[in-house]
């Protein structure tokens, strides 16, 4: 196989808004750099490219104009460009959804960018050995939705408080890598996921790649200032750096300065482990992606929720605001369109959404992997909102609750998860470049 990598800063030189938060917040400084990465990958056919940009999220419309532009400039298919966002929470604004507004310049200046990593990474390309492992972390990735005695859940509840009753769901320590060798055996390209918000530092007012980019400089200062690392966030719409099982005093080493630190040092090493530990490199593998849409409707407003039972702010006049929008959104957005990819490198998998994905569904698609390595990377080819477990619906609490950045039907990860799963078996069956070239429709979803 041949390898290539790429990256650029395209940290903002002046204040703009950032978002991530139900409040406005301007970034006076740089904490550390914002980056975009990408890596290229080809065998016989036409290449294919993954990009990890350091954001809260892109707009299918903008993820869409990087691709065709892409297509356009180097003849790569636009949907072998993949774009995920590691949804870090002090970057800047891409999109009109929560708080703060977009620069278009900034956006002009990131498109620019993606398409130009993505040209250098195919440039880039040359013979290098394929690598798959995984390791496992017993913190970080902490279920975030803490459950009430009364059978409620909200995100954050955690057994400092008196009616505390366990945690709602699981987590995934499982830290998948893929890596790559040049012959003379340096490690040229690492690709890792791992399934935790990235919000340690979500609060700031500055700029911050958040514990990815901290992930990064600490495989870089052991492997190699040249080395090309492509940071995927994996199914962690309910998962996050605060553990809320046994911890009376709300302790919070994984957040703040300090827990970006440890993060760092923590998942990089296990990162580190994983590539010293996995010594044989894969035998001619296969390389292809599958893709496809789902069409998933909109829910109905749920005449329980009342955005009046919030104090007045910025939560209630968010949500009040979706309520007034939602009959416009069910007439002009539903069904949504949802798309999928499975990328496919000989024994390895990378599957992506355009979700919040809840970390059940995550797990379950890791599951029906026939992959020996299945990474996840959530927020790829656009932003479609919170995708949480029929479970939690029925518990409540934030990402449940109905918004842009919460809208589709109660079962979209079912059908999600299912359309992964065909979306998987085109890509690891006997004729892997039949799929390669193609766009495969995933089954449509069904009110």
């Amino acid at each position: 196989m041949r390898v290539g990598t790429a990256w650029q800063d395209i940290t903002p030189s002046r204040p703009l808004a950032v978002q991530g938060q139900m409040h406005r917040r301007v970034a006076q400084r740089t904490h550390d750099p914002l980056t975009v990465n990408a890596a290229a990958f080809q065998t016989d056919g036409p290449p294919v490219a993954v990009v990890s940009c350091d954001l809260l999220w892109l707009s299918g419309e903008s993820v869409r104009e990087a691709q065709g532009e892409c297509e356009k400039r180097f003849g790569i298919p636009a949907h072998s460009v993949l774009i995920a966002c590691t949804h870090t929470h002090v970057a800047p604004c891409t999109q009109k959804l929560l708080f703060g507004e977009v620069d278009e310049e900034f956006m002009r200046s990131l498109r620019e960018a993606i398409v130009g990593v993505v040209g250098r990474a195919l440039d880039d390309l040359e013979d290098a050995e394929l690598y798959a492992g995984a390791g496992w972390l017993q913190q970080m990735g902490f279920n975030r939705r803490g459950l009430h005695k009364d059978g409620r859940a909200d995100m954050y509840h955690g057994s400092w408080n008196a009616d505390f009753a366990g945690v709602e769901g699981p987590r995934d320590g499982e830290v998948p890598v893929l890596f790559a060798r040049r012959p003379g055996g340096d490690v040229k390209l690492v690709v890792s996921s791992f399934s935790s918000h990235p919000n340690s530092l979500e609060g700031e007012q500055f700029y911050s790649a958040d514990f990815p980019g901290a992930v990064r400089a600490f495989l870089r200062r052991n492997l190699g200032e040249g080395l090309g690392v492509v940071y995927l966030t994996g199914a962690a719409g309910n998962t996050a750096p605060s553990q809320l099982e046994d911890n009376p005093r709300c302790e919070t080493p994984w957040r703040g300065e300090e827990g970006w630190k440890r993060s760092g040092l923590y998942l990089g090493s296990e990162i580190l482990e994983v590539i010293a530990g996995t010594l044989k490199p894969m035998n001619d593998p296969a390389l292809c992606v599958a893709g496809g849409v789902v069409p998933i409707p909109m829910r109905p407003w749920p005449e329980s929720f009342d955005p009046e039972k919030f104090q007045p702010g910025g939560a209630r006049d968010y949500y009040v605001q979706s309520r007034a929008d939602w009959p416009r959104m069910l007439r002009e957005e539903s069904p949504v369109q949802v798309r999928l990819n499975v990328l496919r490198m000989g024994e390895a998998a990378i599957c992506t959404n355009p979700a919040e994905l809840y970390v059940e569904h995550g797990l379950l698609i890791k599951q029906l992997s026939p992959a020996r390595v299945t990474l996840i990377a959530q927020l790829c080819d656009g932003y479609v909102g919170y995708v949480p477990t029929r479970q939690a619906f029925k518990r409540g609490g934030y990402s449940t609750w109905p918004a842009p950045s919460s809208k589709l039907a109660e079962n979209a990860g079912d059908f999600m998860v299912e359309a992964t799963r065909k979306l998987m078996e085109a890509a690891f069956s006997d004729q892997p470049s039949a799929v390669s070239k193609s766009e495969r429709p995933a089954e449509e979803s069904r009110s």
